[in-house]
């Protein structure tokens, strides 16, 4: 195994996991006007999207154990990629499952809301590349 490549590639992968949790939280943390509905915007879908921040803020603690070799880099690769794909297929489920009347219902200073659901689905699916990346390192020196 090339540790340098495998090592890079995890780093990459806690990165760019960290940059989901942040997509994910931003409503939480920017809409701040009374009755906007981010609570229910949260809770959308059969799961809701706040399992996509809790699983990139756990891709981040496996990438990271990958880079510093922390653990056995076949396991941490195999739970990179598999939540690396659970994380896209929970948020793509998300995205489509929004009521759309929620969705255009807040307040014009927050319009960028209508696209945010494709941003987290987007980083998501960087998420499970880098994953399948990382795996690919590790499996193929």
């Amino acid at each position: 195994m090339d540790t340098d490549s495998s090592s890079f590639a995890a780093r990459i992968g806690a990165i760019v996991s960290l940059l989901l949790a942040a997509v994910v939280f931003v409503p939480a943390l920017v809409v701040t006007a009374p009755g906007t509905g981010v609570g229910d915007y949260y809770a959308s879908g059969p799961l809701g999207v706040s399992i996509v921040g809790f699983l990139a803020l756990l891709g981040v603690v496996v990438f990271l154990a990958g880079a510093q070799e922390r653990s056995d880099p076949v396991t941490l690769s195999g739970i990179a990629l598999v939540s690396g794909l659970a994380m896209l297929l929970f948020s793509l489920l998300w995205a489509v499952s929004i009521d759309q009347t929620l969705l255009f219902s807040f307040p014009a200073e927050y319009a960028w809301m209508e696209n945010h659901r494709w941003a987290v689905v987007a980083v998501a699916l960087v998420v499970a590349a880098t994953g399948g990346g990382y795996a690919r390192t590790v499996l193929n020196p």
